[in-house]
Protein backbone atom coordinates (compact mmCIF):
# COMPACT_ATOMS: atom_id res chain seq x y z
CA UNK A 1 0.00 0.00 0.00
CA UNK A 2 1.24 3.42 -0.83
CA UNK A 3 2.13 5.70 2.27
CA UNK A 4 -0.95 6.85 3.50
CA UNK A 5 -1.61 11.02 3.96
CA UNK A 6 -3.32 13.31 6.03
CA UNK A 7 -6.44 13.56 4.01
CA UNK A 8 -6.62 9.47 4.21
CA UNK A 9 -6.47 10.02 8.14
CA UNK A 10 -8.98 12.66 7.72
CA UNK A 11 -11.39 11.10 5.48
CA UNK A 12 -11.10 7.64 7.27
CA UNK A 13 -11.70 9.18 10.64
CA UNK A 14 -14.92 11.37 9.45
CA UNK A 15 -16.69 7.39 7.72
CA UNK A 16 -15.63 6.43 11.56
CA UNK A 17 -17.59 10.30 13.13
CA UNK A 18 -20.54 9.15 10.29
CA UNK A 19 -21.09 6.30 11.13
CA UNK A 20 -20.54 5.41 14.73
CA UNK A 21 -20.04 9.00 16.54
CA UNK A 22 -16.86 10.93 17.49
CA UNK A 23 -16.03 8.15 20.20
CA UNK A 24 -14.98 5.52 17.31
CA UNK A 25 -12.50 8.32 16.22
CA UNK A 26 -9.53 5.97 17.49
CA UNK A 27 -6.19 5.97 16.70
CA UNK A 28 -5.67 2.10 16.74
CA UNK A 29 -9.36 0.98 14.54
CA UNK A 30 -8.04 3.59 12.00
CA UNK A 31 -4.89 2.23 12.04
CA UNK A 32 -6.55 -1.35 11.84
CA UNK A 33 -9.07 -0.07 9.08
CA UNK A 34 -6.30 1.81 6.91
CA UNK A 35 -4.38 -1.34 7.11
CA UNK A 36 -1.47 0.41 8.52
CA UNK A 37 0.19 0.62 12.22
CA UNK A 38 -0.45 3.85 14.15
CA UNK A 39 3.05 5.21 13.72
CA UNK A 40 1.45 6.11 10.28
CA UNK A 41 -0.85 8.50 12.35
CA UNK A 42 1.75 10.15 14.10
CA UNK A 43 3.67 11.18 10.91
CA UNK A 44 0.59 13.12 10.29
CA UNK A 45 -0.72 14.16 13.88
CA UNK A 46 0.78 15.35 17.17
CA UNK A 47 -2.82 13.51 18.92
CA UNK A 48 -6.34 12.26 18.77
CA UNK A 49 -6.95 15.99 19.00
CA UNK A 50 -5.65 17.57 16.11
CA UNK A 51 -6.85 14.68 14.11
CA UNK A 52 -10.59 15.76 15.18
CA UNK A 53 -9.78 19.36 14.65
CA UNK A 54 -8.62 18.39 10.99
CA UNK A 55 -11.61 16.50 10.52
CA UNK A 56 -14.03 20.03 11.49
CA UNK A 57 -11.62 21.57 9.50
CA UNK A 58 -11.76 19.54 6.23
CA UNK A 59 -15.98 19.90 7.21
CA UNK A 60 -15.43 23.18 6.51
CA UNK A 61 -13.86 23.11 3.48
CA UNK A 62 -15.88 19.79 1.96
CA UNK A 63 -18.81 20.61 3.24
CA UNK A 64 -19.28 24.70 2.33
CA UNK A 65 -16.40 26.30 0.73
CA UNK A 66 -15.33 23.82 -1.91
CA UNK A 67 -19.29 23.60 -2.67
CA UNK A 68 -19.94 27.13 -3.46
CA UNK A 69 -16.98 27.61 -4.92
CA UNK A 70 -18.13 25.01 -7.61
CA UNK A 71 -21.62 26.08 -8.03
CA UNK A 72 -20.10 29.66 -8.80
CA UNK A 73 -18.16 28.46 -11.12
CA UNK A 74 -20.66 25.84 -12.73
CA UNK A 75 -24.24 28.51 -13.09
CA UNK A 76 -24.34 32.09 -13.35
CA UNK A 77 -27.83 32.70 -11.91
CA UNK A 78 -28.83 33.06 -8.86
CA UNK A 79 -31.61 30.12 -9.04
CA UNK A 80 -29.71 27.97 -11.34
CA UNK A 81 -27.51 27.87 -8.09
CA UNK A 82 -30.05 27.17 -5.63
CA UNK A 83 -31.55 24.53 -7.59
CA UNK A 84 -28.23 22.79 -7.90
CA UNK A 85 -27.04 23.28 -4.37
CA UNK A 86 -30.36 21.63 -3.39
CA UNK A 87 -30.30 18.87 -5.52
CA UNK A 88 -26.55 18.49 -4.71
CA UNK A 89 -27.47 18.53 -0.79
CA UNK A 90 -30.46 16.36 -0.65
CA UNK A 91 -29.16 13.76 -2.70
CA UNK A 92 -25.26 13.79 -0.59
CA UNK A 93 -25.18 10.45 0.42
CA UNK A 94 -22.81 11.09 3.35
CA UNK A 95 -25.61 12.95 5.75
CA UNK A 96 -24.03 10.91 8.88
CA UNK A 97 -21.30 12.79 8.82
CA UNK A 98 -23.12 16.36 9.54
CA UNK A 99 -25.51 14.36 11.91
CA UNK A 100 -22.43 12.60 13.63
CA UNK A 101 -20.83 16.32 13.98
CA UNK A 102 -24.04 17.36 15.75
CA UNK A 103 -24.41 15.03 18.29
CA UNK A 104 -20.68 15.64 18.69
CA UNK A 105 -21.26 19.49 18.93
CA UNK A 106 -24.26 18.83 21.83
CA UNK A 107 -20.88 17.66 23.94
CA UNK A 108 -17.89 19.79 23.02
CA UNK A 109 -17.23 23.53 22.50
CA UNK A 110 -15.21 22.66 19.47
CA UNK A 111 -17.64 21.34 17.45
CA UNK A 112 -20.10 23.09 18.36
CA UNK A 113 -18.49 25.78 17.14
CA UNK A 114 -17.79 24.27 14.21
CA UNK A 115 -21.34 23.42 13.31
CA UNK A 116 -22.65 26.86 14.19
CA UNK A 117 -19.97 28.31 12.20
CA UNK A 118 -21.19 26.05 9.21
CA UNK A 119 -24.67 26.40 9.64
CA UNK A 120 -24.10 30.47 9.77
CA UNK A 121 -22.08 29.95 6.18
CA UNK A 122 -24.22 27.71 4.29
CA UNK A 123 -27.48 29.74 5.73
CA UNK A 124 -26.08 32.88 4.49
CA UNK A 125 -25.25 31.52 1.07
CA UNK A 126 -28.79 30.44 0.90
CA UNK A 127 -29.84 33.86 1.74
CA UNK A 128 -27.63 35.25 -0.43
CA UNK A 129 -28.93 33.50 -3.80
CA UNK A 130 -32.91 33.67 -2.69
CA UNK A 131 -32.66 37.49 -2.81
CA UNK A 132 -30.24 37.65 -5.69
CA UNK A 133 -33.44 35.60 -7.19
CA UNK A 134 -36.07 38.29 -6.16
CA UNK A 135 -37.16 35.66 -3.64
CA UNK A 136 -39.84 37.40 -0.53
CA UNK A 137 -38.72 36.79 2.76
CA UNK A 138 -35.13 35.08 2.19
CA UNK A 139 -34.04 34.92 5.84
CA UNK A 140 -37.17 32.64 6.75
CA UNK A 141 -37.03 30.59 4.04
CA UNK A 142 -33.55 30.10 3.92
CA UNK A 143 -33.97 28.84 7.75
CA UNK A 144 -37.09 26.63 6.65
CA UNK A 145 -35.14 24.85 3.66
CA UNK A 146 -31.84 24.28 5.97
CA UNK A 147 -33.56 23.37 8.76
CA UNK A 148 -35.09 20.87 6.47
CA UNK A 149 -32.19 19.60 5.02
CA UNK A 150 -30.63 18.79 8.27
CA UNK A 151 -34.50 16.56 9.52
CA UNK A 152 -33.62 14.73 5.61
CA UNK A 153 -29.76 14.12 6.89
CA UNK A 154 -31.18 12.54 10.33
CA UNK A 155 -34.21 10.93 9.15
CA UNK A 156 -31.79 9.31 6.60
CA UNK A 157 -29.01 8.05 8.48
CA UNK A 158 -31.58 6.66 10.95
CA UNK A 159 -32.80 4.69 7.81
CA UNK A 160 -35.52 6.52 6.00
CA UNK A 161 -36.36 7.14 2.69
CA UNK A 162 -34.82 11.15 1.82
CA UNK A 163 -36.72 13.37 -0.23
CA UNK A 164 -37.00 12.65 -3.04
CA UNK A 165 -36.08 14.84 -6.63
CA UNK A 166 -39.75 16.11 -7.21
CA UNK A 167 -40.30 17.11 -3.41
CA UNK A 168 -36.84 18.82 -3.20
CA UNK A 169 -38.15 20.91 -6.66
CA UNK A 170 -41.30 21.96 -4.90
CA UNK A 171 -39.60 22.85 -1.66
CA UNK A 172 -36.91 25.37 -4.11
CA UNK A 173 -39.71 26.81 -6.12
CA UNK A 174 -41.51 27.14 -2.64
CA UNK A 175 -37.82 28.83 -1.72
CA UNK A 176 -38.21 30.94 -4.12
CA UNK A 177 -41.31 32.24 -3.81
CA UNK A 178 -43.03 30.25 -6.66
CA UNK A 179 -45.54 27.94 -5.10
Amino acid sequence: MASLTADDWIRAAAAHLAANGVDAVRVEPLAASLGVSKGSFYWHFSNRDALLDAVLEWWRRAGVSDVVAQLEQDETEPEARLRALLRRAFAHRDCGFDVGVRAWAARERRAHEAAREVDGVRTDYVVSLLRAAGAPDAERRAAVVYRTLLGDYALRAAGAEGLDGPAVEDLTSWALGRL
